[in-house]
């Protein structure tokens, strides 16, 4: 006979042992040790211990009849005089991520053929916008073709996902287009793969990357190649099934290969190749300055041989160093390199969007598979380049910035795309190339957005002011009047409060053609580089300058420059910091240079209130020392003894160091001791750390600042 069940009663009294607190006490106890930690997480990665399955939750959707008309992207159904439309809200005063078209009828004229346009920032016209956009050129372009007019749907928007562009495609089909253009890929490389990375916030993903970097260097790069186009595939198969009878159109993006630099640290190495690979890399930078290319390809080839190919910036000096003595063919491979290597799995610093020749491939894959035709922007824009007896190397005559065309640019791609469009509906060709008409000041925006995009994304080797001067100057030339607008944007720098604050705001919001927030308006920092460069190209540079003095002058109240807005180069830290991801008390480096932005006026000493250390490795044997050189404008000025734990010092920077040149704006550097030679334990141990679900560096942090406190010398 069976005993009779206990009741609740008797369950909860104290006298009967709870058999399952006793097992979770007992494994409590073994899981409290690291040895208990490391078994638990490694059944996880090898899936012998998985959670608990849970029931899907229900999640609440939106309450939509079935049949009744749902939202295309922003714009939102409504009934006006007893026909559907499809309307968006007004476009904020800076602009917002949409095309600024409000009103989309559900029904269009018989008599026109609809083209629904998808795809990024590029395709919605990312510096142009609203005034010109790849969208509106298409449908000027089109409707000079013989027998019949044409409609385009601008669907574009900026930072578009995978998912979100097939969500869009989905609804547009309530508009019944008679063909689609889908031109993307720009972001899939930073969108699409966040989990591919030491940074993402999940036991599982770092896991699965500690288990891609088992099988070598190159594991977690297939990793996230695979994901991307396991990913990409999904959602373009679902396109083609939506599209049905519909011809799609997809564009191959281009990307800016000859102007753009992202640079990148290198991960840890084995032995001391990332303290030799850091040697080599000021070797080329000054053999390229010398122009010595020959010298620079070997250097560069060297590095490249030290990280097996993995860091971005070796391919990009070799890249240079090639198009530096006139082989183009192998500089552009080398470039092709460096784009490709620009995926989370890689980055320390934040990267710039750009489709790789991987996701190329997959889209050219993809046009074979589905039977869309495929506009090819590579091969166009290189045949361009070279009947124009210029190297095969698409760079500003196309681009912007890093992938946002140019007017030139956009009337190429369109072009291409319309003759397509004109042949697959066998409708006769005008036979003439567009010729896009837009105001002065609206490519004068432009070109000044490229240098303040240029400001704030671009990560070079050599000096950044040069390059973003040649946009500045370019600006002024299509409209001199943009020298007002780029004061105000100087202002609005300088200044410790809000931009909405600024009547440098009202006058740029009261423009014909105003700067909006793609044009980079907001900014948190002084944006030191941009205001190098304005001043070599405005006449009223000394205004400038007494802003700066009276409202940041460290010898009028004590400064402490690792905090915003002081920071020299914002992106030059891990990106989840620079991201507002990872928020910490000190400033990291993973650069061996930490920079910042000093402002004083030269007639005083300054004196310098610092605590930093270098910061601990996992994995090493002994702890770490060395001597931190302070350098202003690159020459040393001073040296501090530092170690593993935190020291205060205390010195005085002479003010013959800090003369105006020609903005009282200072370069303060902090140049970190070399790497020890530890990279194998170093990088064992991160991996090891990603194992358990931890977060853990897969680069060199070469030292940590608490504070940078400066303030005049108390002698004056």
């Amino acid at each position: 006979m069976q005993p009779p069940p206990l009741s609740p009663l008797a369950m909860n009294d104290s006298r009967y042992p709870d058999p399952l607190r006793e097992l979770s006490e007992e494994l409590a106890e073994l899981l409290a040790t690291e040895d208990g930690a490391r078994t638990a997480r490694l059944l996880q990665m090898v899936e012998a211990l998985s959670p608990a399955s849970v029931e899907a939750q229900e999640t609440e959707l939106e309450d939509v009849e079935p049949g009744a008309p749902r939202p295309i992207s922003i714009w939102q159904p409504e009934e006006r005089d007893g026909e559907l439309h499809f309307v968006r809200p007004a476009p904020l005063p800076f602009g917002d991520h949409y095309a600024a078209r409000r009103v989309i009828p559900a029904v269009m004229d018989p008599d026109l053929v609809r083209v629904a346009f998808f795809g990024e920032s590029t395709a919605a016209g990312y510096l142009y916008a609203p005034h010109l956009t790849p969208a509106m050129a298409l449908e000027e372009r089109l409707g000079g073709s013989v027998h019949g007019g044409f409609e385009v749907v601008d669907l574009a928007r900026t930072n578009e996902t995978l998912a979100g562009l097939t969500t869009t495609v989905a609804a547009s089909l309530q508009l019944n287009p008679d063909l689609l253009v889908i031109f993307a890929g720009n972001n899939w490389t930073l969108l699409e793969t966040p989990e591919v990375s030491p940074y993402f916030r999940s036991v599982r993903g770092r896991q699965q990357l500690a288990l891609a970097a088992r099988r070598g260097p190159h594991g977690p790069v297939e990793l996230a190649r695979r994901r991307l186009r396991s990913q990409a595939e999904v959602s373009l198969a679902e396109i083609a099934a939506l599209a049905g009878e519909r011809p799609v159109i997809v564009v191959v993006p281009e990307v800016n290969l000859a102007d753009w630099e992202d640079r990148q640290p290198v991960p840890w190495l084995p032995g001391d190749g990332a303290r030799r690979w850091y040697e080599l890399y000021e070797r080329v930078r000054q053999e390229l300055e010398e122009e010595r290319f020959d010298d620079a390809v070997a250097t560069a080839a060297a590095m490249a041989e030290l990280d097996g190919g993995l860091c971005a910036t070796s391919h990009l000096l070799r890249a240079q160093a090639l198009a530096g003595r006139g082989d183009f063919t192998a500089a552009r491979q080398a470039f092709e390199g460096h784009v490709e290597h620009l995926t989370y799995v890689g980055l320390a610093f934040l990267g710039s969007p750009r489709a790789t020749p991987s996701v190329q491939k997959i889209l050219r894959d993809s046009c074979e598979r589905h039977g869309f035709v495929c506009v090819d922007l590579p091969r166009i824009f290189a045949s361009h380049q070279v009947s124009a007896g210029q190297p095969p190397l698409p760079g500003r005559r196309f681009f912007l910035d890093y992938c946002h065309l140019t007017r030139e640019g956009i009337e190429i791609a369109i072009d291409a795309v319309a003759a397509t469009i004109e042949q697959r509906l066998e409708r006769k060709p005008t036979g003439t190339r567009s010729s896009l008409t837009i105001a002065a000041r609206v490519e004068a925006v432009a070109s000044f957005g490229a240098a303040v995009h240029g400001a704030h994304r671009l990560v070079t080797v050599g000096d950044k002011a040069d390059q973003l001067e040649s946009w500045l100057r370019q600006a002024i030339e299509a409209d001199p009047a943009i020298a007002d607008v780029m004061t105000d944007l100087a202002m609005a720098r300088v200044t410790p409060y809000p931009e909405v604050l600024t009547p440098a705001q009202a006058r740029v919001l009261e423009s014909e053609a105003p700067l909006l927030l793609q044009h980079g308006w907001r900014w948190d920092y002084l944006d030191a580089e941009l205001l190098r460069a304005l001043s070599r190209v405005l006449p009223n540079v000394d205004e400038i300058g007494e802003r700066l003095l009276t409202l940041h002058d460290v010898c009028k109240r004590p400064l402490d420059l690792t905090r915003p807005p002081y920071l020299w180069e914002p992106l030059e830290r891990f990106y989840p910091e620079a991201m507002g991801f990872d928020q910490r008390a000190y400033h990291r480096s993973p650069w061996p240079e930490s920079s910042f932005c000093l402002v004083a006026a030269g007639d005083r000493d300054v004196e310098l209130d610092i605590t930093l250390r270098l910061a601990p490795i996992p994995g090493s044997p002994e702890a770490r020392s060395g001597e931190a050189e302070i350098r202003i404008h690159g020459e040393a000025v001073a040296a501090v003894d530092v170690e593993e734990g935190w020291t205060r010092h205390q010195l005085r920077i002479d003010r013959r160091f800090l003369r105006p040149v020609p903005l009282p704006l200072h370069r303060l550097s902090v140049r970190w001791p070399p790497l020890p030679d530890i990279g194998d334990a170093a990088r064992a141990e991160a991996v090891r750390r990603l194992e358990q679900g931890i977060e853990s560096d897969l680069h060199p942090v070469f030292g940590e600042l608490f504070s940078l406190l400066c303030r005049p010398t108390s002698a004056g």
